[in-house]
C-alpha cells in the first residue's frame, strides 16, 4: 500500500531549510530524499530569496514536481490557513517561541492539529517566561495528537549512539564530560549570530547542541552548581578584540557575543561537566570535540560536525588498556536521520520517536540561559 503524501509547509526559506554552499544543513535536500510529500507553502517576508528558492527546487529533475502548487506566503497565518500536515518552522528565534501574539508559532500551529519540527534555540524568552509557553505546547500537543521534534541532531548521530552504547555496556556512572566547541568567524555571514539581541548568544544558540549533548549523554545538571566566566569585547586588556569580523560593525559592544566562555557544574547525579566556547578560528571549519570518561573508559567524539568523525575509546576492557580504539564514521548524515525519524514519526503518530521532544529541550534552553547568566554577571 502507497504512503498517503503529505503537505509540508516552511516557515523560513534561509539556510537552514534550503541550505547555503558553505553549511552542511538543508533540511529541505534531507525531506525530498525522503519523499513522499508534497511542499505547499513557503513563508518569508523576504520574497526575494523564497522566490529565488522556489525556482531552484522546481528546476530539479528529481524533486521539482514536490514544489509544484507551492506558493510564496509573507506571513505565517497564511500557510496556519492552509493547513498542511507537518511545518518547518527555521526562522530567527527573536521571531518565534513566545507568548506575543505574531510570535506564538509553535503554539498555534500545534493547536491547529499540525506536526512541528522546530530549530533550536527555541527561543530569545528569559526561561521563567517560557515556562508557561512550553507547558501550553504540551498540552496543545497532546490534545491534538501532534508531533513535534526539536533540531538537535546530535542526539540521530551514529557517533553519539554509539557511545551510549559503550557507556551502558561498561557500567558506572560518568565522572567527567568535556567539550569544546570552537567557532570559526572570519568567514560569518550571518550576522544575527554576532548579536546577543537577535540570537541570545554564542552559548543559547550555538553551543546549545553540546549542552544538550551533556544532559543526554550523563543526565541533568544541578543548576545551582553552575560557575562562568567569559572574554568580551569590552575587556579591558584587548584580549577580546576580533581583528577580522566585519558583521560587528552596527553591533553596539554591549550587544556583541563574547569571545570566549568557559563553564564548568555539577550533574544532579554526581559527575563534573566542562564547556569551553571560544571565537576565534579563521576560516569556516568549526573544532568541536567532546570526552567523556567513565572509570576504566575515555570516549572522545572528534570533529562531529565533519564528513567523517572519529569516536576515540580507551577502555579497561579492551585488548591494550594503553591504546585507543578508533571508531570511524563516514558520510554520516545525522540530519538525514534526524529527519527520516520524524517523518515517521509524523506518520505513524508516535511522539515517543523522537529523542529530542520541546519539553526536554526547555530543559536545554534553561541550562545554557543559566550558564550565560552567570558570566553576565561577571562583565
Amino acid at each position: 500500500m502507497s504512503q498517503a503524501v503529505l503537505k509540508i509547509g516552511f516557515v523560513g526559506a534561509g539556510a537552514i531549510h534550503f541550505g547555503r554552499p558553505e553549511v552542511p544543513w538543508a533540511h529541505a535536500s534531507r525531506i525530498e530524499k525522503i519523499g513522499g510529500l508534497e511542499v505547499v507553502g513557503i513563508v518569508d517576508p523576504d520574497t526575494c530569496r523564497s522566490d529565488e528558492v522556489l525556482k531552484e527546487r522546481l528546476a530539479s529533475r528529481d524533486y521539482g514536481h514536490m514544489y509544484t502548487n507551492c506558493r510564496l506566503l509573507t506571513d505565517y497565518r497564511e500557510l496556519l490557513a492552509m493547513k498542511p500536515d507537518v511545518v518547518f518552522i527555521g526562522i530567527p528565534p527573536a521571531f518565534r517561541g513566545s507568548p506575543k501574539s505574531g510570535k506564538n508559532l509553535e503554539l498555534e500551529f500545534t493547536r491547529a492539529g499540525i506536526h512541528a519540527f522546530v530549530e533550536k534555540p527555541l527561543s530569545l524568552v528569559p526561561p521563567e517566561e517560557f515556562s508557561p509557553y512550553v507547558s501550553s505546547i504540551a498540552e496543545a500537543c497532546q490534545t491534538n495528537d501532534v508531533v513535534l521534534s526539536v533540531g538537535y541532531m546530535f542526539r540521530y548521530h551514529a557517533a553519539v549512539l554509539k557511545m551510549k552504547e559503550l557507556i551502558a555496556q561498561h557500567g558506572g556512572k560518568v565522572m567527567a564530560f568535556n567539550a569544546r566547541y570552537y567557532f570559526a568567524y572570519t568567514e560569518g555571514v550571518n550576522k544575527y549570530w554576532f548579536n546577543t539581541e537577535f540570537s541570545g548568544g554564542p552559548i543559547v544558540e550555538q553551543a546549545t547542541h553540546f549542552c544538550d549533548l551533556a544532559r543526554y549523554i550523563v543526565g541533568d545538571v544541578d543548576m545551582t552548581s553552575l560557575h562562568t566566566i567569559m572574554l568580551n569585547d569590552s575587556d579591558e586588556g584587548g584580549a577580546g578584540k576580533l581583528r577580522h569580523v566585519t558583521a560587528e560593525d552596527e553591533i553596539p559592544s554591549d550587544k556583541r557575543i563574547p569571545r570566549v566562555t568557559l563553564s564548568h557544574w555539577k550533574f544532579v547525579n554526581g559527575g563534573l561537566g566542562t564547556l569551553m566556547h571560544s571565537v576565534t578560528l579563521p576560516g569556516s571549519r568549526y573544532q568541536a570535540t567532546i570526552d567523556v570518561q567513565l572509570d576504566g573508559l575515555q570516549l572522545s567524539l572528534i570533529d562531529p560536525y565533519e564528513p567523517t568523525s572519529i569516536l576515540r575509546v580507551r577502555n579497561i576492557e579492551g585488548p591494550d588498556p594503553n591504546k585507543d580504539q578508533d571508531f570511524v564514521f563516514e558520510n554520516d548524515d545525522t540530519y538525514l536521520r534526524e529527519l527520516d525519524t520524524f517523518m515517521k514519526a509524523v506518520r505513524q503518530r508516535k511522539q515517543l520517536l523522537i529523542k529530542s521532544s520541546y519539553e526536554d529541550a526547555a530543559k536545554t534552553y534553561e541550562l545554557t540561559w543559566a550558564i550565560r547568566r552567570q558570566g553576565e554577571v561577571k562583565k
